[in-house]
Order: C-alpha cells, then structure tokens, then sequence
C-alpha cells in the first residue's frame, strides 16, 4: 500500500522527466558513448530487452515475440484459459536469454491521437496542462480516459512546444486487460499498433499498475557508485596526504624557527653579558682610579724629603707607608688628591734611626671618579 503511494506520488515526475530535455541529452549521450564500448562490454554494461506483444484477436490472443530472436507468434482460443495464455507468454518472455518486456496492445482504431501545440512555457508542468487541454481537445476528461503524450517536436523561434498524446477510454483499457490480469501477467505497458503493424511508443499503463524490475542501468550505476566512491575515497587520501605533509613540513619550519630563535636568544644572552661585563669594568674604571694614578698623583703632591716604602690599593682602601722629615703636614697635602680621600694617620709616627726620618701609615679611601674630578687631575698632570 505504501509502495503504491509512492508510486502514485512519482507518477507525475516521472512522466515530466521522461519528456524532459534533460532525459533526451542523458539518452543520446549513453548510446553516443556506448558506441565507443567493444561489443561483449556494451552487452554487460547496457540491459538490453525484447518485447512481447499480446493482442487482442477475432478469436482470441496472438503473442508475438520481438527483438534479439527471429519474430516468432503464437495465438491462443479465446476458450482456452487464461492458464494457457499466461504458460504462452510465460514461454515467449523466457525464450531467450535477454529479457522482455510484457506489452499489451490496443489496435489503432481504439484509441484517440491528438498533437497539441502548446506554449514552450507549459514544459515545466507539462501533465497538468495536457489533464487541462483533455477537455478542451478531446470529448473525455481526464478520470475518464488513460493517456500518455510525448513531445513530438520544438520550434525554439516561435518558442512552442507540438506534444503527441493518445489515450484510451478507461472501460476500453479496463476491458482489454481485464483477462491478462485474470491471468497472472505483470504488464510492463499498454501501447497500440500503429499502420505498419509496430508500436505507437506509448504507455497507457498508470505508473502503479506497471510490473515492477530493475532498473535496467542498476549494474552500471552500481559500478559508477563503486568508482565514485574510489575515487572520492582517493581524493580525500590524496587530500589528508597533503594536509599531513604540510604540516610536517610547517613543524619541521617552526621547529627550524625554533632552533634559530633559542640561538638567537643565547647569543643575545652571551652579547648582554659581554656588554654588561664591559660596562661594570668601564664603570669600576670610572669610579675608582687604578694604583698608578694614584702613585702618579702622589709622586706630584708629595714633598722631595718624603719617601714611600708602600703602597696598597684593595677594595677601595689606600694604605701608604714611608718616612717623611715632617710626617704630621702630609695629612692637608693628601687632602689636596683627586684620587683619593679622608687620609689619617694609622697608629703613632714614629722615629726612624737609620734615616733619621719619621716613619708614618696613612690610611685613605680611593675617591670615586668625577667628570670634574678628572678634568682636575688631568689638567695637573
């Protein structure tokens, strides 16, 4: 039942589809590219079908078999049974090893053809506007009849569509298929013979009452999935490949940026020590002069009747040792220095025999550097 719906509900698309442009390039393009297949792939790939034709007769059915095998028909007594029809067509449809198709056939003078011009416009919604024209072409509506149309031919300049439509009144369709339902066959179409004895190419069948089989390109579509689905599969490798190089490549850049920026850094470490080594000796320089400044310094301040036995400059401490005729006065003459400063006197002066001098330490500090202090010492010297 559910089956059924749907199969009413699709019915319509169907139908637009099939009288669509878009099935007419699908067509062409598959036998176009059939064409190119050798023949055992072309057989393997594409479903090809026979037909089997049942009609009406005087006397009963005649069954006729078309396609890959020579024509062959058969008629059955109307007094036969519908056992026997059905074991007929049963037989005809499993003659050969391609399938068929079950197709019932309504002569011509049964049914009603009509060609309907109609804007190119009315494409789009193409079975509602021929269930429209049915009352306005023909004497029936559309409940009353089964119909199919095709479009028979396009005039792009007058934009203008000509749609081939036949139909079959619903007593006379019910009428005829009447026994072949009674027994037991699944018609694949309703269709009616045309002057030469061949089908008119129509399908007065409802999509629901059609006999249901495979799709005849479901082996192909089938391939075609499998080989989209490598393929996808391929490209979306191929795409994680890529992603995974780049981003090896990009941590082999970061951890190549890395390395360089921590030898950056070290070098920016050892260059900040060296200048801050450098800038704390200049600065220990400029503070406190060096001993031979500060002899130099002495040399100039000191009497000639002073001798130095010793000097020592440690951690900014002076210690002068020597002996001098008058010891006390060299504590203001110190004073006068530029590289040092606060002599005293450390412990008592004291006589010296030999020399007959009196022998003296002084203790200074060693005076930090000045811009002034400098200019001074070096105007002196």
């Amino acid at each position: 039942m559910a089956m059924n719906k749907l199969q009413r509900w699709l019915a319509p698309y169907r139908t637009a589809y099939r009288n669509s442009a878009l099935h007419r390039f699908l067509a062409w393009w598959g036998a176009e590219l059939a064409r190119l297949l050798p023949v055992a792939w072309r057989d393997w790939f594409i479903e090809r079908r026979d037909a089997v034709q049942v009609m009406a007769t005087a006397d009963g059915w005649s069954v006729t078999r078309l396609g890959s095998l020579p024509m062959a028909t058969e008629s059955v007594a109307t007094d036969a049974g519908a056992e026997v029809l059905r074991a007929l067509a049963e037989r005809m449809l499993q003659a050969g090893e391609i399938k068929a198709d079950l197709v019932a056939l309504l002569d011509a003078a049964q049914v009603l053809e009509r060609r309907l011009p109609l804007p190119a416009a009315a494409e789009e919604n193409l079975a509602q506007v021929i269930a429209f024209e049915l009352d306005r072409q023909t004497p029936f509506r559309a409940d009353q009849v089964r119909y199919d149309f095709r479009i028979g031919a396009r005039d792009a300049i007058a934009r203008q569509i000509q749609v081939d439509m036949m139909l079959v009144p619903r007593p006379l369709a019910e009428q005829t298929l009447a026994p072949l339902t009674a027994a037991g066959l699944a018609l694949d179409a309703l269709d009616a013979v045309a002057a030469d004895g061949a089908r008119r190419g129509f399908n007065l069948l409802p999509a629901e009452a059609r006999a249901e089989r495979a799709n005849a390109g479901a082996r192909l579509n089938w391939i075609l999935v499998a080989v989209g689905l490598g393929l996808l599969w391929l490209v979306m490798r191929q795409s994680i490949v890529a992603r995974e190089q780049a981003l090896t490549d990009l941590q082999q850049a970061v951890d190549k940026v890395q390395v360089e920026a921590a030898h950056t850094t070290e070098l920016k470490r050892k260059l900040t020590d060296a200048v801050d080594g450098a800038n704390f000796l200049a600065g220990r320089k400029k503070q406190h002069p060096v001993a031979v400044n500060i002899l130099r310094e002495l040399t100039q301040l000191l009497p000639k009747n002073t001798a130095l036995v010793r000097l020592s400059v440690n951690r900014g401490e002076v210690q002068i040792q020597g002996n001098s005729d008058e010891a006390a006065q060299l504590i203001a003459i110190l004073q006068k220095a530029h590289s040092i400063e606060g002599p005293a006197i450390q412990g008592a002066i004291t006589p010296d025999a030999r020399t007959r001098k009196e022998q003296f330490l002084i203790q200074a500090k060693v005076r930090a550097s000045s811009p002034e202090s400098a200019h001074a010492a070096t105007a002196k010297s």
